[in-house]
């Protein structure tokens, strides 16, 4: 058995991040991850990132923008686009390289004090019925497991959650614990290398082709000069004729023909993509990244999320520890500065994507096609805000006889409001939470069981 401050169960972006923060802070950690520590930052994905989560880090922990080899190419705009209609959403980020990236982060988080274990994954939590107590863990190569007690656990394992899913229910009954298929997307990328150069630098696509289960969608991000970064991925829950890499093959050949490029790397991964717990905490513990469904709910980029929650995470974290109280009253400011940075423009964002499940892609070229929905009304729903009286009307008016689009516009305009009213109040304790999650989930099963 051994004893640390703080163990932090995954070497991605939430967990380096909050191991990093808390060391800096003046505490002992421990991070652990299943993977080498030379491949410790490595991860199949779509490697998006926006910027406000790098200028926080910037900011609070001196960490510089990714540079040289970490980029693969800046972003200027997200495009969405259709057979029929393509127009820009927003924009300013960049396409990383994410191994350097990463091990760039484990470096610094191992100079601020950080104890790497790598090769080691977590087993289950320690609990008692005071709280989280650390994790059961196993070396690769050993047989035997062993034990690492903390004062403060914090869960980053990703889309498996092995810490917050061994949390007793019965003990910790506020801490949520299931997830269903339609909140887990399964893809599939390849980055590939063409023979000549692409028209789509600092660019990313999102890509709705008819052949894609709704509201899945194909990516092309540029990886610099004649290198693509192209993936495809919908919901588990959606019915499919043809498999991911086969259909996956058909519409990048619409693109690109066979023998116009080069595969350099491909590879299949499983992510949660819904609205964020709404409660990530219990009592000397708490849940970060994918661990607490922190991916964007339309974009599917968590990379920027991670870094954020992580931060946030180390820093309660500490306080905690400063404090010498690790229940759940003293952690729950976690919860609060997730819902205000991106939880609530999250959980908007996941009326936006249950709208395209309903509309699907020809109603919405319908609508734009019709001029009954504007580029920017589409984007003011798009960024979580509701529109006016007059506009609302005019689009009604125009939209006859299709009144089944305009009602699932209504519905997102209505669901925007009710969230920015429940945000205002979400609860500043525990004992708040209850009260206040069931009129959530009223609200947001009302909504995805349209």
């Amino acid at each position: 058995m051994e004893n640390t401050d703080v163990l932090v169960v995954g070497g991605g972006p939430a967990g380096v991040i909050s191991a990093l923060t808390s060391a800096k802070n003046g505490h002992k950690v421990i991070l652990i991850d299943a993977k080498s520590y030379e491949e410790i930052g490595n991860k199949t994905c779509g490697d998006a990132i926006n910027l406000g989560p790098l200028k926080m880090l910037d900011k609070e922990l001196g960490i510089k923008f990714p540079s040289g080899e970490e980029v693969a190419d800046d972003v200027e705009a997200l495009v969405f686009q259709t057979d029929k209609v393509t127009f820009p959403l927003f924009g300013d980020g960049f396409v990383l390289n994410r191994h350097p990236y990463g091990q760039r982060l484990l470096k610094l988080a191992v100079e601020s004090g950080v104890e790497v274990r790598a090769e080691t994954k977590a087993i289950k939590a320690i609990v008692d019925e005071t709280g989280v107590k650390g994790a059961i863990v196993k070396k690769k190569g050993e047989t035997t497991p062993y034990e690492i007690h903390s004062h403060i656990t914090i869960d980053c394992s990703g889309r498996n959650y092995q810490i917050r899913k061994t949390v007793p229910s019965h003990l910790f009954p506020n801490l949520e614990k299931k997830m269903e298929k339609r909140d887990v997307a399964a893809s599939y990328r390849e980055i590939i290398r063409l023979k000549e150069d692409h028209p789509y630098a600092k660019k990313i696509l999102l890509i709705y082709d008819g052949k894609i289960p709704e509201p899945g969608y194909f990516w092309i991000f540029s990886k610099g000069p004649k290198r693509l970064n192209i993936g495809i991925g919908w919901y588990l829950d959606m019915s499919v004729e043809k498999g991911m890499k086969e259909l996956f093959r058909e519409v990048l050949h619409k693109y690109y023909p066979p023998g116009t490029y080069e595969v350099e790397d491909k590879g299949g991964y499983t992510i949660p993509t819904r609205y964020p717990l709404m409660n990530a905490v219990t009592h000397g513990f708490i849940a970060a990244g994918d661990s607490a469904f922190h991916v964007n709910p339309f974009s599917a980029e968590g990379h920027g999320p991670a870094l954020a929650a992580g931060y946030y995470a180390g820093k309660v974290a500490s306080e905690a520890l400063k404090a010498q109280d690790v229940r759940a009253e003293q952690l729950w400011g976690y919860n609060v500065a997730v819902m205000k940075d991106f939880g609530l423009s999250h959980t908007k964002l996941q009326l936006f994507t249950e709208a395209l499940r309903k509309v699907k892609t020809p109603g919405l070229e319908y609508l734009f096609k019709r001029k009954i929905l504007s580029q920017d009304q589409f984007m003011t729903l798009h960024g979580g805000m509701s529109l006016g009286r007059s506009e609302v009307l005019k689009i009604v008016l125009k939209g006859f006889p299709r009144y089944d689009l305009l009602y699932n516009l209504y519905k997102i305009v209505k669901g925007v409001q009710k969230f920015d009213n429940l945000f205002e109040r979400f609860p500043n304790s525990p004992e708040e939470f209850p009260e206040w999650e069931n009129e959530f989930t009223t609200v947001m099963d009302n909504i995805r069981n349209w």
